[in-house]
């Protein structure tokens, strides 16, 4: 499903206009699909509350006031920025019936907000970035204290439309109308938290133009794992189905690596080949019997790696590598020739060492944790979590190749300028493990010949949907890593079905 940044919708709004439907029709509606919207899941208050601001959003708010009121409720204007700022909205305002009471800053506007049933947050629209002035967070903070239900018009206030970030006091919806079509805020965290439920509601642009409309930006659905599990030829043997090699485990890591290798199986990789030490052979050979071995001593691999690199059409390396492996990580980044997926030990590797990931001459994956990301780029993981798109990008552009930033609604960048926002999986999934699965996905569609990005977002939304019917099975508390692996076959079950 794409996702409309915001230069894109305003785009599509002139594309509107030029089709016929007027900024002041889209405004109309906009306002009017608000009112209705309230009155179709809560019923209609006794008194509601519009926080409107000098814009067009505040402008989307005395429409709906004008139609709450044409219903019966009482409602209250609150402009927190004082009178309309734009023609269109003044044209609203102008319009308002004479049972709205209007108000400006001061105690009755806080008391308001305060007896209100319903509010309405207006103040900004997707347009917002920065930090929220000192007017607008008491206000918001006075509203989200308010027990009452709440509606933001497009996006809460306080949170920027591309970023996802938020702000402190931003709104806090229990629904969101999306105009148009949805936004990255809806989608990705902070903001996502403060959306409450995003209903895509459509205030005039054609259907058409938001159809053919190309977005770099989506959030990712069934169609993104389709064509990865399209079911192999008849005529399909091991060595048609890739060779995925896996440089991963170690003493007191083995889990790591085996549940990375029976996820990579589960997704139909025709041959693997393991890397591990002579401690932990014995341990990940018992665990994936389907897997062929390279057995390495101490130091860098020599020939054996070499030879394991020349064969494979795909390479992960780094799930439960544990320290003193640097040598053997070097080689492998430094001199296979397939696509790369380089994960949790890969990655601090290069952070220690400064390792230039753009020097890497083949396609390759990086799947941090927003950990890792932080000692990659150098910022706190206060600072990853808070700007996650743009975390991701960053990621992207310094390591030269399609960044997959893990947890929740994990976002997948690429240097090209795509991205993807992973709308599955749950809390349930945030014990030590859940990672090394989905490298082990992510690892089988490369090998198997998907690209960088296709891999890494089709392997999020497998994983994560997974992970989805384990909570619904096990409960989100007792749900394993493991159970994850194992529920892959009824995923992939379900898409070969004609």
């Amino acid at each position: 499903m794409k996702l409309f940044r915001k230069t894109e919708i305003q785009a599509l709004e002139q594309a509107g206009e030029r089709e016929g439907v007027s900024l002041s029709e889209m405004m109309d509606r906009a306002g009017a699909s608000l009112a209705r919207l309230a009155a179709e899941f809560w019923g209609l208050p006794n008194r509601a509350a519009l926080l409107c601001g000098r814009g067009n959003n505040g402008g989307d708010g005395f429409v709906c006031a004008g139609e709450l009121a044409g219903m019966g409720v009482s409602c209250t204007v609150i402009l927190l920025h004082g009178e309309p700022g734009t023609e269109l909205s003044m044209a609203a305002f102008n319009r308002l019936p004479e049972s709205v009471r209007v108000l400006g800053l001061g105690a009755e506007a806080e008391a308001a907000l305060r007896e209100a049933g319903l509010i309405v947050d207006c103040v900004y629209g997707f347009g917002f970035k920065g930090e929220l002035d000192g007017v607008s967070a008491w206000y918001l903070r006075i509203a989200n204290e308010s027990r009452c239900h709440k509606l933001a018009a497009d996006l809460p206030s306080g949170a920027e439309c591309d970023s996802g970030r938020a702000c402190k006091d931003t709104f806090r919806a229990d629904i969101t109308a999306a105009f148009t079509g949805l936004k990255p805020a809806h989608v990705s965290y902070p903001a996502k938290e403060f959306c409450g439920e995003a209903r895509v509601l459509q205030v005039g642009v054609p259907d058409e133009l938001t159809g053919k409309a190309e977005t770099l930006w989506e959030i990712t659905g069934p169609e993104r794992l389709s064509p990865l599990l399209e079911l192999a030829g008849s005529q399909a043997h091991k060595g048609s189905r890739g060779r995925l090699l896996m440089v991963c485990g170690s003493w007191g890591m083995a889990g790591a690596c085996i549940m990375a290798a029976r996820a990579a199986l589960r997704c139909g990789v025709g041959l693997l080949d393991i890397v591990c030490g002579e401690r932990v052979y014995p341990i990940i050979a018992g665990a994936v019997p389907e897997a062929v071995f390279t057995v390495i001593a101490c130091g860098d691999g020599g020939g054996e790696l070499r030879r394991a690199l020349k064969a494979a059409s795909a390479c992960v390396v780094g799930c439960g590598l544990g320290s003193g492996q640097d040598k053997v990580i070097g080689r492998v980044l430094q001199e296979c020739p397939a696509p790369l997926l380089i994960d949790a030990d890969g990655l601090n590797f290069c952070a220690r060492t400064g390792f230039d990931l753009k020097s890497l001459a083949v396609p390759h994956v990086v799947t941090p944790h927003p950990g890792e990301a932080s000692r990659l780029l150098g910022r706190s993981v206060r600072q990853i979590q808070s700007e996650r798109i743009p975390a991701a990008f960053e990621l992207s552009e310094l390591t030269g190749g399609t960044a997959l930033l893990k947890g929740a609604a994990t976002v997948i960048a690429s240097p090209d300028g795509r991205a993807a926002v992973n709308p599955t999986g749950n809390p349930g999934m945030a014990k030590g493990g859940s990672g090394d699965v989905l490298a082990g996905i992510a690892g089988a569609f490369l090998a198997q010949g998907a690209g960088p990005f296709e891999a890494a977002a089709g392997a999020a939304y497998l994983h994560g949907l997974a992970g989805d019917r384990c909570r619904d099975r096990f409960s989100e508390r007792g749900m394993l890593p493991t159970d994850i692996v194992g529920m892959l076959t009824e995923i992939i079950k379900d898409f070969e079905r004609p």
